[in-house]
């Protein structure tokens, strides 16, 4: 079916070319990528660091505006050979991207200036365009979206093709697969980023993406949004399952009170986030949790992102962090909003709102489950999976504060060898395996 895709869907799994079961441990890249110049990644050296955190996949923004900045019947090719660099040199650190075709509230020429995305001459003709700000005064760009008729009334235009925007949508997004669909490491698009619209426009809109993104690239995973407002966790997806294959259920996630208020009160993320799992299910698919995360200064922070990632790695779902901004500033944030999550400083330094930990990369067979233990003076993980000798090693990201821990086989056969941030393990009989590993 496919042409040895490095990775694909089977059933509610993510797989290498191996057949083993893959867990995609991502990020965003960037926050200020939204905003001219529409560069996020700078230097290649900017991506080094990564896989050294155990991040595996980025979820690169990719902004119309930046590529069709004037009409569109032009592009601009300045902008997609920045962009294939910085795909080039996430393959060389051995990263997986998907292809975010990325927008919030429309264009930065709607609701009064704080929105990103699509270019001006998408916007519908009968509403008056908004000068860009996209600074502080937009901090609360998610409720004005809401509220702002503007914007419901651009979305209305877009699905309905009043002006040609949806047509140049899909042509656009044609270009940008033409010229991505040779590097390997590109496994998948999200076809739109959180949009707006009923049920039947998205999944109109998503038929004709996915048959735009099929021609030029078949193999590739297909990563399907729900409507923005899902994101808050408090709605549920009606969106039938859409009719494709090879394609992954990607929902956002942001506990709106953590958000607006900076304070994580405790609460479970537990609700909302089964819902989504749910879907995928029903759907019969991988769940990816495309964004979530929340602001650095949050009161709380550390407890609310490990309470994220203990769900994750409790019902073994991939997703991207939001976000990775290099170019972070104490004065404008992520450079866009003034939203503040970016998990690095201006030194590249990692903040609280991350949470640094092991996790297994391929299991060799199915998933059972996994626990770990951070406490202050040690630390401890247990992961258990159904061993398929047939598929080879099973490989656990091992940051650098657990590379001299033991480990436990509990097979007789088995053996793990450490190598740099992973412990490999090749275990020769089929059946289930616990792996042990505890902080000296």
């Amino acid at each position: 079916m496919f042409s040895n895709p490095l990775v694909y869907t089977d059933g509610g799994y993510f797989k290498d070319q191996q057949g083993r079961v893959l867990r995609l441990r991502g990020v965003n890249a960037t926050g200020d990528a939204k905003v001219p110049p529409f560069i996020g990644i700078r230097e290649a050296t900017e991506l080094d660091v990564l896989p050294q955190w155990g991040i595996n996949t980025l979820r690169l923004l990719f902004t119309w505006e930046a590529f069709q900045p004037n009409s569109k019947e032009e592009y601009n090719q300045a902008y997609l050979d920045y962009y294939q660099q910085v795909v080039q040199w996430a393959a060389e650190r051995n990263l997986y991207v998907i292809v975010d075709f990325h927008q919030d509230a429309f264009s930065r020429y709607s609701i009064k200036g704080c929105g990103e995305g699509f270019p001006a001459w998408a916007v519908h003709s009968s509403i008056r365009l908004s000068e860009p700000r996209n600074d502080q005064s937009c901090e609360s760009w998610g409720v004005q979206m809401i509220f702002d008729w503007k914007h419901h009334r651009a979305w209305h235009h877009f699905h309905r093709d009043s002006e040609g925007a949806r047509s140049a949508y899909l042509e656009m997004v044609s270009q940008v697969v033409k010229a991505l669909r040779s590097y390997k490491n590109v496994i998948g698009y999200e076809m739109m980023n959180e949009p707006w619209g009923t049920n039947a426009e998205l999944s109109s809109m998503y038929h004709d993406v996915a048959n735009a993104v099929r021609v030029q690239h078949p193999e590739a995973i297909l990563f399907v949004a729900p409507h923005a407002l899902l994101s808050s966790g408090l709605l549920k997806n009606s969106m039938d399952k859409p009719n494709l294959t090879n394609f992954a259920y990607a929902p956002h996630f942001y506990d709106p009170f953590v958000i607006m208020t900076k304070i994580w009160f405790g609460n479970s993320v537990q609700n909302p986030l089964i819902e989504m799992l749910n879907q995928a299910q029903q759907w019969n698919v991988p769940m990816f949790l495309g964004e979530y995360g929340a602001p650095a200064s949050t009161v709380g922070v550390r407890g609310y992102t490990k309470n994220l990632y203990d769900w994750l790695d409790r019902y073994a779902v991939s997703g991207a962090h939001w976000n990775y901004t290099p170019g972070w500033h104490a004065e404008s944030k992520d450079g866009w909003n003034y939203e503040d999550l970016s998990i690095v400083d201006d030194a590249g330094r990692l903040r609280p709102n991350f949470q640094l930990r092991p996790y297994p990369v391929a299991t060799s067979g199915e998933p059972i489950e996994l626990s770990i233990n951070l406490k202050s003076q040690s630390h401890d993980m247990v992961y258990r999976w159904h061993n398929d000798p047939a598929l080879g090693a099973t490989e656990i990201f091992m940051p650098l504060p657990w590379q001299n821990s033991h480990y436990h086989l509990s097979s007789a056969g088995g053996v793990c060898e450490r190598e740099p941030y992973m412990l490999v393990c090749v275990v020769p009989e089929a059946g289930p395996v616990t792996l042990t590993v505890e902080s000296r």
